[in-house]
């Protein structure tokens, strides 16, 4: 009885991601681009809705298998943990080109609904 137990632990899935964990080292990285941003060398309104887009991404991605997070805790950490600069260049070319990708799908997602679903000139209300 103890050792099925055991097993079923073993084999459950973590209760929190670890900071290896992909989505989590994407969030990061797009929280550490945006903290270095000031009002002095703020980008552009599109800039920073593109990047708010990226951090929600992978915030939705880790909260749907981790709800109730300490995101605050876990991201402070793995950002000041030593070397991180240097997983950080790697984490943000990786997390763009994720980003890139998935943009690129939404993009021709939204040209085949154009397409597929009939649009009416009539505004609700």
């Amino acid at each position: 009885m103890i050792a099925a137990v055991v097993a079923l632990l073993v084999a459950a899935p973590s209760l929190s991601p670890a900071a290896d964990d992909p989505d989590l080292r994407c969030l990061a990285a797009v929280s550490a681009v945006l903290g270095t941003m000031s009002d002095s060398n703020a980008p552009d309104d599109e800039a920073i809705a593109g990047l708010t887009g990226i951090f929600m991404y992978y915030l939705g991605r880790v909260d749907a298998r981790h709800p109730g997070f300490d995101y605050a805790g876990t991201l402070g950490s793995l950002m000041n943990a030593p070397g991180y600069e240097k997983r950080l260049a790697l984490d943000l070319k990786r997390c763009g080109g994720e980003a890139e990708a998935r943009g690129r799908m939404l993009k021709d997602l939204g040209e085949e609904l154009k397409t597929s679903v009939p649009l009416t000139t009539a505004k609700p209300g």
